[in-house]
């Protein structure tokens, strides 16, 4: 009889056991699962810049700010277009400096011809190829073309908005990845900063390359990239397009990197205050930004790309 008893509190000892352990799996599985995005709080210092015929420091967007080269005029943006909503985005003064998500200072404001005020997760994975879905992501939301915003893991997997607002939520476990309901509807805009930390955590240049075409320059618009799978690679992104009386064409371009920080438009390159690239330098095999070297089929159009209809 004191035998059975023994046996009996070793197997309750084992089973109570066994239950805080799986209850810590669940909970482990469940905040994996189950991100929440919070904005980095990020207060980057203004420096004084000297004056170039590229920028107007009053303006405070994209297109208020940045002056096309002297011949060339922005193009006209359809109305809902990726391109309309670039040009609205805010900036932070000129001068800011780029800041990391920990709120580091990573540049004097002199690596950047304009920072946009985009926020930044704490989560330190709005990179480079992250910046691009969030803005895509940002914009697909704005004009409710949520059917829009779904996005392949690096491994494949396919994820979208939709699914995460009716309640699924993506679980990756090794080399497995299954989507599994966890919640109810939401659709307010801290599930879709909630969705996209999970596909900036498990996409990047690899998944963006693998689900876009390689395009011809002449057909390049805004919400075209230009990317170098790899780990981590790169990607930057067209955000303008001016042309000139010739019909040559000149675009603007926008990117994150490592660490995770501000998006912003790159700087002139080699003491060149011009911040906008040409179409034969797009495709040069020349072009570098953080250390890569683009190479002239690094020009390419994610799915169905962005059509600027008014332009078309």
């Amino acid at each position: 009889m004191k035998l059975n008893r023994q046996n009996a509190r070793k197997i309750a000892v084992r089973a109570a056991v066994l239950a805080v352990l799986l209850g810590i799996g669940c909970g482990v599985l469940y905040k994996r699962a189950c991100p929440k995005w919070q904005a980095a709080v990020l207060n980057p210092e203004i420096r004084e810049t000297k004056e170039s015929p590229y920028c107007n420091p009053a303006g405070m967007t994209q297109e208020t700010r940045l002056i096309p080269p002297a011949g060339y005029e922005r193009i006209p943006a359809a109305e809902g277009s990726f391109l309309a909503f670039m040009r609205e985005q805010p900036l932070y003064p000129d001068g800011a400096a780029i800041c990391s998500h920990s709120g580091a200072q990573l540049s004097d404001g002199a690596d950047a011809a304009a920072v946009y005020t985009l926020s930044v997760g704490q989560e330190g994975y709005q990179e480079c190829a992250d910046s691009i879905i969030r803005l895509w992501s940002e914009y697909f939301m704005q004009t409710g073309q949520t059917e829009r915003i779904a996005f392949g893991l690096t491994n494949g997997y396919q994820t979208d908005y939709e699914s995460w607002r009716d309640g699924k939520r993506v679980v990756v476990l090794g080399g497995i990845t299954w989507s599994m309901k966890f919640a109810g509807y939401d659709d307010s805009e801290q599930q879709l900063h909630n969705y996209l930390v999970t596909v900036m955590r498990y996409a990047g240049t690899r998944s963006l390359e693998a689900e876009s075409e390689t395009i011809p320059v002449s057909e390049a618009h805004a919400g075209d990239l230009l990317v170098k799978g790899g780990s981590p690679g790169h990607a930057v992104l067209i955000v303008d397009e001016a042309v000139n009386a010739a019909g040559e064409r000149c675009f603007l371009l926008a990117q994150g990197a490592m660490p995770a920080q501000n998006c912003h438009i790159p700087a002139g390159r080699g003491g060149n205050e011009n911040p906008w690239y040409t179409e034969e330098q797009l495709v040069s095999g020349k072009i570098s930004f953080c250390g890569y070297t683009f190479q002239s089929d690094a020009l390419r159009r994610w799915k169905e790309g962005f059509p600027n209809a008014q332009a078309e």
